[in-house]
């Protein structure tokens, strides 16, 4: 696992020489804090504690963390089978796991003040946090939210329409339009966890983290997670998307607003800044164009049902 943050309201606490980040060193490993303190404010449902293991995880959205939360549950022994049904409305089984009120380990709002205080600052706890490449997290953001018309909030969000030509919806041309808009309101869309910087959703200023690892490092922290809970934590991947890459759908001047929303996550976390050359056309032909318009519509009669079922309840 790897992570080092260039700028820090604390400094680095384990005598170690700082480097500058490169593309192959984005982050830190079992960094050692013995000031760490309990002074976080600003976080409290996206903090999970697993107090059996001592690992306390921070969200972040649209950076393997449906995979994360699968994770923290087999460190509690508990798997798909073991889980309480959830009428909270999600499109997959396996988003389920972020209904906080059937994941086996909980958030930091539901300790106790002393467990709180020791998973902040005790050198014991491994104090995790999980980044993506800012490009590769734009591009999810908007295929999750806008493209597979999950529900929620952001469907009344300021947006551009897909842009369909003959039937046929070109992918493309429609993700750099959504980020030109986005630009233009910025403020609204970056409220949203899934696509807020991932510097404010990890509280950097208020925790004092122990290892920082980007999504690649995937495996790395599994072993470290199986290693401290005594039990093998390998859930898979979760939520992984349509596989398609940053380099399909950027080019320069999109590259370039994603580094201006994202401007933070560049310069506090370190993550490389890229030249992308202009892409081909991606375009889905008329009958993927047709299944999403099917996705819109069984993601709206799961609406449906899911409120109708919260509402008797």
């Amino acid at each position: 696992m790897s992570f080092f943050s260039r700028r820090r309201t604390r400094p680095p606490t384990n005598g170690g020489s700082v480097g500058e980040p490169t593309a192959s060193r984005v982050g830190f490993e079992s960094r050692r804090t013995p000031d760490a303190s309990d002074r976080l404010t600003t976080l409290a449902s996206t903090v999970y504690v697993v107090a059996e293991a001592k690992v306390l995880y921070v969200q972040v959205f649209k950076a393997a963390c449906s995979t994360m939360l699968w994770s923290l549950a087999q460190m509690a022994g508990k798997g798909p089978e073991d889980l309480a049904f959830s009428t909270d409305l999600h499109v997959a089984r396996e988003l389920t796991i972020h209904d906080l009120s059937i994941h086996p380990v909980p958030t930091i709002d539901r300790v106790s003040p002393e467990l709180r205080h020791e998973a902040l600052t005790s050198p014991e706890w491994m104090r995790l946090g999980i980044v993506r490449d800012p490009y590769s997290r734009l591009y999810s953001g908007w295929e999750s939210r806008r493209l597979l018309l999950h529900d929620g909030p952001w469907t009344d969000y300021p947006q551009p329409d897909l842009v369909v030509v003959d039937g046929q919806l070109d992918l493309g041309t429609s993700f750099r339009a959504f980020v030109e808009s986005m630009m233009e309101h910025r403020w609204v869309w970056q409220g949203d966890y899934h696509f807020a910087q991932q510097i404010y959703q990890l509280a950097l200023d208020q925790i004092d983290f122990t290892d920082i690892a980007t999504t690649s490092d995937l495996p790395r922290v599994f072993r470290s997670l199986s290693e401290r809970s005594g039990r093998l934590v390998d859930p898979g991947r979760h939520n992984e998307g349509l596989g398609i890459k940053a380099e399909d759908v950027f080019d320069d001047v999109t590259a370039q607003r994603c580094e201006e929303l994202y401007d933070q996550d560049f310069l506090q976390i370190g993550f490389p800044k890229r030249s992308f050359a202009t892409p081909p056309p991606m375009v889905l032909d008329q009958v993927a164009t047709r299944a999403l318009g099917m996705i819109k519509e069984r993601n709206d009669r799961i609406t449906d049902l899911s409120t109708a079922i919260r509402a008797r309840n």
